[in-house]
């Protein structure tokens, strides 16, 4: 069954901060569905004509502790598969997001020993990091940057604060640094998310927003789990 394309107010892409491509990525034996674009790494060339995709959990038997996810086009295709790597002693978070084919297109890792830096990069594995997500300790809002390689801010994620939205509907607005302008959407709907960025974005910072989206998902995951579980006070 097909997916409801998103309906709500769209972005204001009057301004948008990119990071501008290299003029080529290195060769890569990776073989994807579709053709290789100059300029684009493989994995990401279907990136390259969306606004808007969506990222859904898929529940299995055999999940075990590692959470996996569907990447759905407009349409409802699946563009891409995600999953958690739960390893002892590994990263606080590592998620591998796969094409359809399964060639690994992108990684998320947090590798840091304190998990309040909350600092995540996003690698491409024909090219290396293409940014950086860390969130800022906020009791009143989610406030969020995401980051180019040399550790420039270069896009803001702002929204309701984790300690007191987690449960039901959440939108969180993708901003302009000087937070004039809104350049996106990521609106978090029971087990399924909507991202929404300008069509003309740099296509590796669409990658970087999708791997937002999945920190976002899991910050508010693990909010729902804890206040499932803790001991109710009489």
């Amino acid at each position: 069954m097909q997916k409801e394309a998103y309906q709500g107010p769209p972005p204001n892409y009057e301004a948008v901060t990119t990071t501008a491509p290299p003029e080529s990525y290195p060769m890569s034996s990776h073989t994807g569905e579709s053709a290789l674009v100059k300029g684009v790494p493989p994995g990401l060339q279907r990136l390259l004509q969306m606004n808007q995709i969506s990222m859904q959990e898929k529940f299995t038997t055999s999940q075990g502790w590692g959470r996996s996810f569907e990447v759905l086009d407009q349409m409802g295709q699946r563009m891409y598969q995600a999953t958690e790597i739960v390893e002892c002693c590994g990263p606080i978070y590592n998620l591998k997001v796969q094409d359809n084919a399964g060639q690994d297109v992108m990684e998320v890792v947090e590798n840091r020993a304190c998990r309040c830096s909350h600092l995540m990069e996003v690698i491409i594995p024909s090219y290396g990091l293409v940014g950086l997500v860390t969130s800022h300790l906020n009791a009143f809002v989610t406030h969020v940057s995401i980051m180019n390689p040399s550790k420039e801010v270069v896009l803001l994620i702002l929204g309701p604060s984790f300690q007191t939205s987690i449960f039901g509907n959440v939108t969180f607005e993708v901003k302009s640094r000087d937070e004039q302008h809104v350049v996106g959407m990521i609106k978090n709907e029971g087990n399924q998310n909507t991202v929404t960025f300008p069509m003309d974005m740099e296509v590796t910072m669409k990658a970087v927003i999708l791997a937002s989206c999945f920190y976002l998902d899991s910050e508010i995951y693990s909010k729902r789990r804890y206040a499932a579980t803790r001991p109710r006070r009489d």
